[in-house]
């Protein structure tokens, strides 16, 4: 003996307001859909559950035994759907190397919106809170496992107005007493600065900026050059880019990286990566 919950909400419907025509009202269905659940459940419970007149619907004993026990069928129902929709969401924590890499992480959270569509991203500033992260494998923490999505070149970024910005390229001999703002917390830009001293290239340091956003700030402002990645680049104001060369060309592998022990992670990594090696994506740093 089966009759849906449907069919006990139209029922309960009628109970209440003894009459088809306004329980059909109440549910916004047509009147012979009251009528028909009603008798669905008549014949299911073999029993009358309303007598019917002019005067509209008048309840059997059999309805007033039926009535609180739908209404119990229908709150447990309800309460069972919003379990399950309040439920809480799982959370993926996510570490970007920099916040400028949210632009060219978007194909990234697009994907796993699709293939987590329960889960919650956030993100996160400690790379040890995450259980994903996007870095340039050099800074990779010990121990995670990486796997390389794009290539990404440094540039050199000058004020709009410096007095260089007219020249298409970048080498040694042109860097000679220029006024360079030092990015001391990225491994590569210390890389390039001893680069430099390799080659008896004194670099005039005339600041230090601890975030890349105050970086390119100070550029825009004309206080001097610096080496960034190409993508960075991109987000200043009043500032130009220009190819390094020769020994000053130089560039980071970004990717994604997860602890080698994660096994669900390790899996979604996987899968990721083969969605985001697109040249999409490459071009979406270049751009």
């Amino acid at each position: 003996m089966l009759f849906d919950l449907r069919a006990l909400g139209y029922f309960v419907a009628a109970y209440e307001e003894r009459s088809v025509t306004t329980a059909a009202r109440r549910c916004f269905v047509a009147q012979p859909s009251i009528s028909m659940a009603i008798k669905g459940l008549e014949d299911a419970l073999d029993t009358v559950l309303f007598e019917r007149s002019r005067q509209g619907l008048a309840p059997t004993p059999a309805a007033h035994r039926l009535y609180p026990r739908a209404c119990s069928l229908l709150a447990q129902s309800s309460a069972m759907v919003r379990d399950f929709r309040d439920a809480p969401r799982e959370s993926l924590g996510v570490f970007l190397q920099d916040d400028l890499m949210v632009g060219p992480a978007a194909p990234m959270f697009a994907q796993i919106a699709e293939l987590l569509p329960n889960t919650l991203v956030r993100l996160t500033a400690c790379a040890a809170q995450a259980r994903l992260r996007l870095v340039a494998e050099h800074c990779k923490p010990a121990g995670d496992t990486f796997v390389s999505l794009w290539r990404e070149p440094y540039v050199m970024l000058l004020p709009e107005q410096h007095p260089l910005r007219f020249k298409k390229k970048f080498g040694l001999a042109d860097l000679k007493g220029v006024p360079l703002i030092e990015w001391p917390y990225c491994p590569l830009h210390q890389s390039f600065i001893r680069l430099l001293a390799e080659r008896g290239i004194a670099l005039e340091v005339q600041a230090s900026a601890a975030r890349e956003e105050l970086l390119l700030h100070m550029v825009d402002s004309g206080l001097g050059v610096a080496v960034v990645p190409q993508s960075h680049a991109a987000h200043a104001r009043r500032s130009v880019a220009r190819p390094l060369e020769g020994p000053l060309a130089f560039s980071r592998h970004l990717g994604l990286a997860c602890d080698a022990s994660d096994a669900p992670m390790l899996a979604l990594l996987g899968r990721l990566a083969d969605g985001l090696k697109t040249p999409a994506l490459s071009q979406s740093t270049a751009a």
